[in-house]
């Protein structure tokens, strides 16, 4: 499992050579949108932005949903499969407050929970028709 609310951490943790090079834009983009928004110095776990998990087991996943937010929790906001060469990963959007606190998680495709793999194959668009969701039924079989 790894966490990361700014790309100083994203980069301490050193996963660039870890995981397929698509996801880690993903997760980079994500995490430069944080320090843009919020600030690169602010508390990741006290102040306003967020922070991506990247969950890599089971085990990970139990952990995020202990202790950052349920995954059954009504304030996911959006599902989105993210391709790649390797393994293709879910992203997961939790809003946590009303507009200034998000998490992120990113997981394997063979490792999501259904109610991601659910929320992929049942949604076309974003609910606020922001971001594309893709069409199609999410066939996880393909992939593992």
């Amino acid at each position: 499992m790894f966490k990361a609310g700014t790309v100083a951490e994203l980069e301490s943790l050193e996963l660039k050579e870890k995981m397929p090079e698509e996801i880690y834009q993903e997760v980079l983009r994500v995490v430069s949108y944080l320090d843009d928004t919020f600030g690169e110095d602010r508390d990741v776990d006290d102040e306003d932005g967020g922070f991506v998990f990247i969950a890599e087991d089971k085990e990970d996943l139990d952990y995020f949903a202990s202790n950052c937010v349920e995954l059954e929790s009504p304030t996911l906001e959006y599902v989105e499969l993210v391709s790649s060469d390797k393994k293709p990963y879910l992203n997961a959007f939790f809003l946590v407050n009303e507009y200034a606190y998000g998490m992120t998680l990113f997981v394997p495709t063979c490792k999501a929970p259904e109610r991601l793999l659910k929320e992929v194959n049942d949604s076309t668009e974003h609910r606020d028709s922001c971001v594309p969701r893709r069409e199609g039924a999410f066939d996880k079989s393909r992939y593992c």
